[in-house]
């Protein structure tokens, strides 16, 4: 008959059945795994979750007596690298969820929430890495225009890079891909100018989207980009 057991990760806990020890640990081993591929899957898709990485486990016996260390399998290296594989390459459902209600919402191929932007007073005209002089490190640079009828005293912008690999890039802000900056030079109507940030990217190779997302007016109004 199978037998009952506890499987504990932080602060959650499930049953498992199994007719071993040995079985119920490969089986928490798998789930353990699980939970590891969600947390990267989540952080991949949305940059951040806001929730700690999980780190190791715990398996109970029936007597709730933490028997994880006590199991013995043989060749038990080469069947948690088999059952890690297994499941790190199952496909990133939380990046296609996200990536399906991107697009449904601005169109196939759309990454970015950015829903008002070509209302935006002021255009990002082009946005690039720029290698910062001695160093190996990375700045962003961007040209933009005004193109409204009146004159700006400020803006705020966001940005989001990848590295070599498409993958989020190191790009100075708190979100893996993400940053942002901000500059106070006034810009009269229909104006051109150009900023640097320094952003201090390692892996950054190119810039994806670079936008306003605030600006202000000299007459005090104010245009935020709807979210």
């Amino acid at each position: 008959m199978k037998k009952k057991y506890y499987y504990s990760e932080g602060s959650k806990e499930e049953i498992i059945e199994a007719y071993s020890d040995s079985a119920a640990y490969l089986e928490a081993y798998k789930k353990f795994e699980i939970s590891k591929k969600v947390h990267n899957d989540m952080k991949k898709a949305y940059g951040d979750t806001y929730l700690s990485a999980p780190i190791t486990f715990e398996l109970l016996n029936e007597k709730r007596e933490d028997i994880t260390y006590k199991v013995s399998l043989t060749k038990q290296d080469s069947l948690e690298s088999n059952i890690a594989k297994s499941i790190n390459n199952l496909p990133n459902s939380v990046e296609q969820t996200a990536k399906k209600i991107r697009e449904e919402k601005h169109g196939v191929g759309a990454k970015y929430d950015t829903g008002g932007l070509y209302l935006a007073p002021v255009k990002v005209l082009s946005a690039k890495f720029v290698a910062r002089e001695y160093s190996n490190y990375k700045d962003i640079a961007l040209r933009f225009k005004n193109v409204s009828n009146k004159v700006v005293t400020a803006i705020r912008f966001k940005w989001y890079g990848e590295n070599a690999f498409n993958e989020p890039a190191d790009m100075g802000g708190l979100l893996e891909g993400w940053g942002g900056g901000f500059t106070d030079d006034a810009l009269r109507p229909g104006a051109s100018d150009y900023g640097q940030w320094s952003i201090l990217s390692k892996d950054g190779k190119k810039v994806l989207i670079a936008y306003p997302y605030e600006v202000v007016f000299k007459d005090g109004a104010k245009w935020e980009l709807s979210q």
